[in-house]
Formats: C-alpha cells, sequence, structure tokens
C-alpha cells in the first residue's frame, strides 16, 4: 500500500510539473486556429493578394503576425509570402516649405468663405487683400483674417501641411484649408482642430493638417482660423510646410470598434487588448457635447508592469458655427501593448460617460499561391505559433517592389470587428499566477511525498 501511494504522490508531482509545459498546437492543422473565415479567390490566377479584414488582426495572439494561415478543402495550407508595410503607403516622401502671405481684410468681417482675394506687392512684402476693399482706398481698421500660401509649382501630390503658428493659450483654434487657381472660387480640403493649453507648452493633439493626396498645382491655398464662435482668432501664421508624396497609395486603415470600456474614474479609463496586433491609432469621440480634453495614452504588456507613455494629444467634439468638429485619430508607436490607459488632465472636468473608441490598424497584405480545391479558409488566433511566411521572391520571381499590388484581389467573409473592452486590473501577471499555482501544487506533492516517508520511517521494524 505505501508503494502505491508514493507512486500516486509522484505521478501528482510530475503532472503538476508538466502542466507549465503543456505540448502546443500544430500550426498546420486548421483546428488549432481561434478564428476561420471563408475565402473566396478569383478564378484562373495562382497568385492573388489578400488585405488580412479587421476580424484577423483582432485575433492574432503571436507577434509578427505569425498566427495566419490559408488552408485548402484538404486542411493543407497554401504557401503565403507578406507584403512589405512601404507597398501599401505612401512613398518617395518630400518637404517643402513656403512662406506664408497675410490676408488682410476689415476687422467687422467675419466671415471671408465667399470673398474673392487679389495679391499687392508693398515695400517688397507680398500683401493679400479683399477684394471687396478698392485698391488705394481708405481702410482704418484692418486685421490678418488668414493666410495665401502658393503652391503652383507643387507637382506631386500633398498629403499633409505642418504650419507654424502662434495660437492663443487655452482656446480650440479651428483651421479650415482651401483651395483655388484663380483667388475667387475655392474648394475645401480639410479642416482640424489645434490646441495650446498653456504659454510656453507646446501644442496638443494635431501638430498637422491631413490632406487627401491633394493636386495643387497651379493653384493656391487659403488658410484662415477660427474660435469655438466662429471669429477670426488672434493667431500669428509665418510658414507652412508641405509634405508630397508619389506613389500614393489608397488602401486605408482597417478599423474595428471598442466595446465601450469602463471609466476608473471620471479622469481614467483602462482597457485591456486580447490580441498581439500593433494599433496604429485610437480614433476618441467623447460624450456630450462641446467637450475639449487634453489626454496621455500610456500602455503595457501586463498587469504587474509600470506603464509606458505612448502619447499625449486633444481630444473634442466641439460645436463650431453650426458644424460639429471631432478630433483627429491619435497616432500610436509601434508597439503592440496588451493593456491601455487614458488619463485626461486633471484640470478638466474629465469624462461624463465612457467615451466611444474605434481602433486603427495599419492595413497588412499577404500574397498567396492558390492550389488544391476548394472552398478555402482563412484562419487565425494561436499563440506561439511559427512564422508561415516565404520570401515574396519565392513566389515572385525577378520581384518588384509593389509588384504584388497589381495581383487579382482575395475576398474574405467576416463580420464587423467588435473588440471586447474587459477592464484593465492591478495586481499580479495572469502568466505568474499560472507559474505560482503549479509550483505550489508541486511543492504539496513533495511535502506529502515526505510526509509518507517519515510514517514510514517511524514504524517499528516487523518481526
Amino acid at each position: 500500500m505505501r508503494y502505491f501511494l508514493m507512486r500516486a504522490v509522484i505521478c501528482a508531482a510530475a503532472l503538476s510539473v508538466a502542466g507549465a509545459a503543456w505540448p502546443a498546437a500544430d500550426p498546420n492543422s486548421s483546428q488549432s486556429y481561434a478564428l476561420h473565415l471563408p475565402l473566396a479567390f478569383a478564378p484562373d490566377a495562382p497568385l492573388q493578394r489578400l488585405i488580412l479584414p479587421a476580424q484577423v488582426l483582432v485575433n492574432l495572439q503571436t507577434g509578427g503576425l505569425g498566427d495566419v494561415r490559408i488552408f485548402n478543402a484538404k486542411g493543407q495550407p497554401l504557401a503565403i509570402a507578406l507584403s512589405d508595410s512601404a507597398s501599401l503607403r505612401q512613398t518617395e516622401k518630400r518637404k517643402i516649405e513656403l512662406k506664408s502671405s497675410p490676408i488682410m481684410g476689415s476687422a467687422d468681417l467675419t466671415d471671408i468663405a465667399a470673398s474673392s482675394l487679389r495679391i499687392e506687392e508693398q515695400q517688397g512684402k507680398r500683401i493679400v487683400q479683399i477684394e471687396s476693399s478698392p485698391a488705394g482706398a481708405a481702410a482704418p481698421a484692418k486685421k490678418v483674417l488668414g493666410a495665401l500660401l502658393d503652391t503652383r509649382a507643387i507637382d506631386d501630390p500633398v498629403v499633409s501641411l505642418a504650419l507654424d503658428v502662434d495660437l492663443p493659450d487655452a482656446q480650440p483654434i479651428t483651421f479650415d484649408v482651401q483651395a483655388s487657381k484663380d483667388l475667387k472660387y475655392w474648394r475645401s480640403l480639410a479642416e482640424t482642430v489645434f490646441y495650446r493649453a498653456e504659454a510656453g507648452s507646446s501644442g496638443l493633439g494635431a501638430d498637422h493638417i491631413e490632406l487627401p493626396a491633394a493636386d495643387l498645382k497651379d493653384q493656391y491655398l487659403r488658410i484662415t482660423w477660427t474660435d469655438t464662435a466662429g471669429r477670426t482668432a488672434p493667431v500669428v501664421m509665418r510658414s507652412a510646410t508641405l509634405t508630397t508624396a508619389r506613389g500614393v497609395s489608397s488602401t486605408a486603415r482597417v478599423t474595428a470598434a471598442l466595446a465601450q470600456p469602463v471609466l476608473d474614474n471620471p479622469h481614467t479609463l483602462r482597457f485591456s487588448l486580447p490580441f498581439a496586433t500593433p494599433v496604429a491609432a485610437l480614433k476618441i469621440k467623447p460624450a456630450g457635447d462641446n467637450v475639449l480634453l487634453p489626454v496621455r495614452v500610456l500602455g503595457r504588456q501586463d498587469v504587474g508592469q509600470p506603464w509606458t507613455m505612448m502619447t499625449a494629444s486633444v481630444i473634442y467634439k466641439l460645436q463650431t458655427a453650426g458644424k460639429l468638429q471631432t478630433s483627429a485619430a491619435i497616432e500610436l508607436p509601434p508597439t503592440a501593448y496588451r493593456e491601455i490607459k487614458i488619463e485626461a488632465d486633471k484640470k478638466t472636468q474629465g469624462f461624463s460617460a465612457p467615451p466611444e473608441i474605434t481602433l486603427e490598424f495599419e492595413p497588412v497584405q499577404v500574397v498567396a499561391l492558390v492550389n488544391g480545391p476548394a472552398p478555402f479558409t482563412l484562419a487565425a488566433g494561436l499563440a506561439n505559433a511559427t512564422s508561415p511566411y516565404l520570401p515574396m521572391q519565392s513566389l515572385m520571381p525577378d520581384y518588384r517592389p509593389a509588384q504584388e499590388n497589381s495581383l487579382p484581389l482575395a475576398q474574405a467573409d467576416g463580420a464587423t470587428a467588435l473588440v471586447p473592452a474587459s477592464a484593465g486590473r492591478d495586481g499580479m501577471p495572469t502568466r505568474n499566477i499560472i507559474l505560482w499555482a503549479v509550483l505550489l501544487l508541486a511543492a504539496l506533492a513533495l511535502a506529502a511525498m515526505a510526509w509518507v516517508l517519515l510514517k514510514q520511517n517511524a514504524r517499528p521494524p516487523q518481526q
């Protein structure tokens, strides 16, 4: 009997230790993955490309996109290659700095949207006047209403505009960018809000204005700025730096909605991300009307670790001159944090209710060699999977950068992605809890074995 007890204790100890090293699932088996989506390939095309849908990105559990597979009807994985992200984004960027010319007009003019402009040279400086003011007429009360940029010599599409400006303290300022060929008829390009908390501090939120790959050849840019009441704000603008890009791709970021997070308090909200894909940006829409909050975004890999500062920005939802203005997405560094914390400035009222949050991801493209019978399945979601990707040259001999973008585009059949917003917590990391539990079981098993041995030694020898 004592031998049976001893063997049972030893087996229990061995099983408890072995539980920490459970054999990994087979990455070449479709059943090992948490997500399966039907995949439709175009007929008669051996090589095809696929933009990974949001459902896949929010289910990945391995860094480097390693747990993505495509299986045919026989359960065989297809050969795939990962496209360089640069082939889907702007390339050949160039920065051009332009001096701005002030737009002068009557101090009581509140809206220059429909105004024509004329350019004058005064004492070696270029001055832009509102057309309704006759040249040489007395203008006792004039002020700067905006700025004009001469972009007629720019050949490449313009994707962003950074402004060298002085902003008033603690006031959200709306910048409106319009383009025209004749200084009379204007078309709107972009609108965003800049904000500086206090004197000497750097601006929060947007520090540039995104433009939709605008063709500004032979055109002028007009930039105006207004406060929340729609009046011209006291802004000083010196110059602007335009960023141009050739080969601009229309591939947009992939988005997924985050379920409503739980507020720790009016100034702090935390949530966990159940995937390993880096989030490129957070689009945060605060609840309520006329809200402006400076925020900090922090991240960490697991509970028990210190928080890492990711970025600072400002989020807002404002009614300006009858138009609703919402803040742009907050850009994040390319690090895959599993927990996110958003802190509102303590000098503000904070969040009145949980905000609406959208996760943005950089587009990911894979190229597959289609073989075997249909139907095909896109699978994802397996921790510690090995990378399946071949070099692109293996699938496309004599490969040239971005050549894969001309391949037929496969389509994955999936629903809209909704990410659960489980509340972050403090304390010991889950992995550490499991390891300590295994060690405790092993210690108890060893203690039981020692107790059995002591009982055996304490018995008197049988005659």
